[in-house]
């Protein structure tokens, strides 16, 4: 049986949705290069915001419309917030929810051994075999909020949903050579803030990490498979915790490879981390160590006082100013990403001005602009709604300056001595592309393909909006 897998959302996704991957391999499925050689899609999707649940709807009847005997699965964020909803616009056939996800592969086996009957066999046998799989895991039946029922079927389609109040941590890594040079580790999931716009408690569940003993081995399968670069993630990987360990831990254990990895010739990138965690001493470290990239993504999310306090964000914006100038100090060629929410509920043009004006007044690289999307079950979908037009407009003036932003950090680094790893190879034009230490994506113009590996080059040039650098020999 041959599976296209499918991917929407964020880091977590992709490392859960590779791990997925692996697990088919291992049980003899074969992976799909393209979708019209499948016999099965799993699509991950993610829910984060009105659109990206938009896009995945989108992608499901895109596929149920133009490959109508494809066996079409559902798993991730969306899947485990609303089932019931998913199948009734999109047609898909399965939902797993978050803690059914990696027991996928045990369902498709009964699946192989009944291809030849009809589809209504086909479908009973993925509802029996489900079964089966959540009972041997003694997987509760009822999901959150009485949702659905793992033996429920919906117009045809049946879902898998468990509650997930009781989740476990389930390691996820992209060790695929194949599919980037970075790879890519899980080490926290779920989240136990509450702030008020936000479904992701909702559906990944309390906060839970892996064992901090257990790091080594994962990030040695990555350095075994050829990775140079591993981008550690979570979905509030800020919170990563176990036993006595903590996030300031896992830093320390990053920032001395000799000590605990089989190899040295390694960087990592941290996906993100919550502003508030943030201090001299963990930058003191990270400024140390030439192991840990000196790339900070950040969520401001408002730079208005009074939308943090009704986001019930951690901070305010004296102390994300200080956090920001902290990371001027000690590493000052830093890429700084900030996330920001424009037309949050309540904002009005002067809460937008003030977040407009303190992003102004902050040396950062980049900003990551979210126009807010009101979640169901959220207590910010109680409050007083922004207009949609309104919403935009705001977006629209920070991506501008984000623009601006990312132009002046490029230009401040022409004539800077960086690390690029290569990750393609433009063979018709001759060009190695790739990122360096500070998240700079740079090309370089050479007759050969860079080998997988840390190559010293001076960004030299800006030409049509793409940084051109040379190799230092």
């Amino acid at each position: 049986m041959k599976i296209y897998l499918i991917n929407i959302g964020c880091k977590v996704n992709f490392a859960d949705l590779s791990h997925l991957k692996t697990l088919l391999i291992e049980e003899n499925y074969f992976i799909a290069n393209a979708i019209e050689d499948a016999d099965v899609v799993l699509v991950n999707t993610c829910v984060v915001t009105n659109s990206a649940a938009a896009e995945c709807r989108q992608r499901i009847r895109k596929i149920k419309k133009n490959f109508p005997n494809i066996f079409v699965g559902v798993l991730g964020c969306y899947a485990q917030l609303s089932p019931n909803e998913i199948i009734e616009n999109t047609g898909a056939d399965v939902v797993f929810g978050i803690n059914e996800k990696f027991k996928i592969p045990k369902i498709l086996h009964k699946i192989l051994m009944n291809k030849q009957q009809n589809m209504r066999n086909f479908k009973n046998s993925i509802c029996h075999t489900a079964l089966d799989a959540v009972s041997l895991a003694g997987m509760p039946c009822q999901a959150r909020h009485n949702r659905s029922v793992i033996n429920r079927i919906f117009r045809g389609s049946y879902i898998f949903v468990s509650d997930n109040q009781n989740c476990v941590f389930d390691v996820s890594m992209s060790a695929d050579m194949e599919a980037r040079k970075r790879g890519f580790l899980k080490l926290q999931d779920g989240c136990d803030y509450k702030c008020s716009y936000c479904v992701v408690p909702f559906v990944r569940g309390r906060s839970r990490s892996i064992a901090f003993k257990k790091i080594p081995e994962q990030i040695n399968k990555l350095i075994s498979a050829g990775y140079k670069e591993i981008v550690v993630s979570g979905i509030n990987l800020s919170d990563y915790k176990y036993d006595d360990k903590s996030f300031m831990d896992l830093i320390k254990m990053l920032a001395n490879p000799d000590k605990h990895f089989i190899s040295n010739d390694i960087r990592f990138r941290i996906s993100s981390i919550e502003p508030q965690i943030i201090d001299e001493k963990l930058i003191e470290i990270i400024a140390d160590s030439k192991y840990i990239c000196p790339h900070f993504h950040i969520p401001l999310q408002s730079g208005c006082d009074e939308i943090l306090k009704k986001m019930n964000r951690k901070y305010n914006t004296k102390q994300f100013r200080k956090t920001i100038e902290l990371i001027n100090k000690y590493l000052p060629k830093a890429f700084i990403g900030l996330d920001v929410i424009s037309g949050f509920p309540t904002e009005t043009d002067a809460d937008f001005m003030e977040t407009k004006d303190f992003i102004l007044s902050l040396n950062i690289s980049k900003l990551h602009c979210f126009t807010y999307s009101k979640r169901q079950g959220t207590i910010a979908a109680t409050m007083k709604q922004v207009p949609k037009q309104i919403k935009k407009a705001r977006t629209n003036e920070l991506i501008e300056l984000s623009k601006n932003k990312q132009i002046n950090f490029n230009k401040k680094n022409i004539g800077n001595t960086l690390l690029l790893l290569p990750e393609k190879y433009d063979a018709v034009n001759k060009i190695a592309c790739g990122h360096t230490e500070n998240y700079l994506e740079i090309n370089i113009k050479t007759d050969k393909k860079l080998e997988n590996n840390f190559h010293k080059i001076i960004v030299s040039e800006i030409i049509d909006d793409k940084m051109f650098g040379k190799l230092d020999l």
